[in-house]
């Protein structure tokens, strides 16, 4: 079955994560009640950084067929619009639930590395918009880190779908 060149490039774009993913392929969101966890613990990991910086993190996880991700994004509270810090994150799927919630885990210590990296520099600007490899605590996972408003992403192609024209 032939796609159009446009249906090939939706198809790359549907998915946040580092792998193409076919068009009919379902998503799921990960927990609301994890994701609501990991930014409450952002939250209170870097109270004082997201005061002085008047920012908050925003935080989204989809499981897809072969991979899950999740992205942090960091926001500034006054001006949705400016550009934020995003860190994607992105591992291959585990089977095993045991193994998962241990992988979410590493996950998150990972996330605080690399959120360290950034906010103990006063003028940080190392994004690294292609998916890096990492190997970490017996985990393979992959990153990048851009300036993408993922809510507004998000809002973007809920609208999209909505009207069609997706």
């Amino acid at each position: 079955h032939v796609r159009s060149r446009r249906q090939r490039q939706m198809c790359i774009r549907d998915s946040f994560g580092r792998l193409s993913i076919d068009l009919e392929v379902s998503r799921k969101p990960l927990p609301i009640e994890w994701t609501e966890e990991f930014t409450r613990t952002l939250t209170e990991a870097y109270f004082d950084q997201s005061e002085k910086d008047n920012s908050f993190f925003d935080v989204h996880g989809e499981i897809y067929d072969k991979e899950f991700v999740v992205i942090i994004s960091y926001l500034n509270h006054d001006d949705l619009t400016a550009a934020p810090i995003s860190l994607f994150i992105s591992h291959d799927v585990v089977e095993d639930s045991k193994q998962f919630t241990i992988v979410l885990k590493n996950l998150i210590d990972l996330s605080s590395h690399v959120l360290d990296d950034i906010f103990a520099t006063e003028s940080w600007h190392d994004y690294v918009p292609n998916w890096t490899e990492s190997k970490f605590k017996d985990s393979k996972f992959f990153y990048k880190i851009t300036r993408e408003n993922i809510s507004l992403t998000i809002q973007a192609q809920q609208f999209l779908d909505k009207e069609g024209m997706v």
